[in-house]
């Protein structure tokens, strides 16, 4: 019987052991301690897309208003990019082994284990390229703060801030 080739996903196999991870518990977690992890989060968010990104323009234009229910996302606030990087992520990586581009049998515990850690290094990517191009959209820096620091580093401010509060939401995922 010959030996299948494995997926070239496994390259990354000594970054996704690294990386941190939420482990699976020991023994049973029960219901009550769900519920007020669950809750935890769902405030802290709440709390979050309340809390507005530093440097902004006071008249942003959302072109994705009527989304933002989907997105999860305050448009302006710290939690601005929502759970759109996770699904993007998630959305790619299950194209490409559904479409057998990626060789991952899903079936087999070393297999999903590389296709989860993979996700998480694809969320971080993710995580940045939706972040970058909000400030060229209209996510616009304040005037007075462009006086002060320069375009360039108010640009940076605001995309510290999507890019810290993508983390969160990833992390809140996790």
């Amino acid at each position: 019987m010959a030996e299948e080739k494995k997926s070239r996903l496994y390259a990354l196999k000594p970054l996704i052991e690294r990386w941190p991870a939420v482990t699976k518990p020991e023994g049973h977690v029960n219901f009550r301690t769900k519920i007020l992890w669950t809750l935890f989060c769902l405030i802290l968010y709440f709390i979050l897309t309340n809390i507005m990104i530093y440097g902004l323009k006071s008249d942003v234009v959302d072109l994705f208003e009527n989304y933002r229910f989907i997105m999860a996302g305050a448009s302006g606030s710290i939690m601005h990019l929502g759970i759109g990087p996770i699904v993007t992520a998630s959305i790619i990586l299950q194209l490409f082994v559904g479409a057998k581009i990626i060789k991952l049998d899903l079936q087999k515990k070393e297999d999903k284990a590389i296709y989860q850690g993979t996700q998480k290094i694809l969320v971080v990517v993710m995580i940045i390229v939706e972040a970058v191009p909000q400030i060229f959209g209209y996510l616009q820096p304040n005037p007075e703060l462009v006086s002060n620091v320069g375009m360039g580093a108010a640009n940076f401010v605001i995309i510290i801030q999507l890019i810290i509060g993508a983390f969160l939401v990833f992390f809140m995922d996790d």
